[in-house]
């Protein structure tokens, strides 16, 4: 994808280069530099549409405008570099420019719709990277506190303190008593490092602590899984992070210590499943946008998607398709063979991507819905 729009800023001005040098330096662009040769036989790269659509087939055929450099300055530049070395860096360069240490300072995430489809289910060597710099990046107690049990019990706790001080103090007072005294003061100790990180990365954190919530016994699981619930109820609403927190936590962990059977199939068309399928896009669209008509345009962006022969499927009023709602419908879904849960998927993300990017709120309830249809996604990578 990175690649992609590389190549789409060098097609929306061409790499034609209007100096006395483009020779010299042509073979170090990404496009032909000596303008159009006679059934291209002289030209030094092959077009960039072809070259985009092989590597982007959702691409749109459109070039953005971009702002140009004086040529002959940037050639002179080029050809005056020393040549690099053949050998290969020590460290891949980040993906994504991560502040020092923190968190704090990612940019809103926004992603192309058209990147995420062809990565589902298929993480790869770009977003390994981007998974490698993104932990890197958080401070070294909270990354410990993700490899240690009673430390990551206290991180998920940490993520769902409230903004409200009183309450906060409230919630703090409350652990000591649910829990023990050694995991609040752990949580009190981690809120400070969590809270500006998890504005943008707080299920990564949540992925980081699953092991070590794995090394639970049985027990303390079971504890775990109280505290979890009454903090998540403590301020009388249970918001859509919360319910993705509890959805994950609960299809990652509860088989392990509940000792239950895995799921057997019990849906191999779609038609019974038309009404859940309803209930999750119509989430989907409604958490998008407030606007009717952008909900609307969203909704049907992702119809067609399902496969249903008819396209009957309604757009339901926000109270029909709230979490518990959500919940229901997933679980459901979950037991239907394969096909159908890639169908769902795939409407789902052109749902949230109908308007071409992909926010925080809608990437986080794609992502409870990818876990639970058995299809992960990989990070996001955002993209300018």
């Amino acid at each position: 994808a990175g690649l992609s729009g590389a190549l789409q800023k060098i097609g929306a001005v061409g790499s034609q280069l209007e100096s006395g040098l483009a020779a010299d330096a042509c073979h170090m662009f990404f496009g032909n530099g000596l303008g159009n040769s006679l059934f291209s036989m002289f030209a030094t790269h092959p077009p960039i549409e072809e070259r985009i659509r092989a590597i982007d087939p959702a691409w749109d055929g459109k070039f953005a405008r971009v702002k140009l450099a004086d040529t002959d300055d940037a050639v002179r530049e080029l050809l005056q570099r020393p040549r690099a070395s053949s050998k290969a860096p020590a460290h891949f360069p980040p993906v994504i420019p991560f502040p020092a240490g923190q968190a704090a300072g990612f940019a809103p995430t926004v992603v192309r719709a058209q990147a995420v489809l062809p990565n589902l289910g298929k993480p790869t060597p770009m977003h390994l990277r981007y998974a490698e710099q993104l932990r890197d990046s958080f401070p070294e107690n909270v990354q410990s506190a993700t490899r240690d049990p009673l430390a990551a019990q206290a991180l998920v706790f940490a993520l769902l303190l409230s903004d409200d001080g009183a309450m906060r103090d409230k919630q703090l007072q409350e652990l000591a008593k649910q829990t023990s005294p050694a995991i609040r003061e752990k949580v009190a100790t981690l809120r400070p490092e969590v809270a500006p990180i998890a504005v943008q990365a707080r299920l990564p954190l949540v992925n980081l602590a699953l092991p070590a919530l794995r090394s639970l016994r049985a027990d303390e699981f079971r504890q775990f899984s109280r505290t979890l619930q009454w903090l998540i109820e403590s301020d009388e609403q249970v918001e859509l992070f919360e319910f993705v927190l509890q959805k994950i936590i609960r299809r990652h962990l509860a088989p392990q210590f509940e000792k239950s059977r895995p799921p057997v199939v019990q849906f191999y068309t779609l038609k019974p499943l038309v009404p859940d399928c309803a209930v999750v896009l119509s989430a989907l669209a409604r958490v998008s946008s407030a606007d009717p008509a952008e909900v609307a345009k969203a909704f049907q962006s992702g119809v067609p998607y399902l496969r249903v022969p008819d396209g009957g499927v309604p757009l339901l009023p926000r109270d029909e398709c709230g979490l518990a709602e959500i919940d229901a419908a997933l679980n459901r879904v979950a037991l239907a063979v394969p096909q159908i849960k890639k169908n769902l998927l795939e409407a789902c993300v052109r749902v949230v991507g109908a308007d071409g990017v992909i926010q925080e709120r809608e990437a986080e309830l794609l992502r409870a819905i990818a876990d639970t249809l058995d299809c992960p996604i990989p990070p996001f990578v955002t993209m300018e």
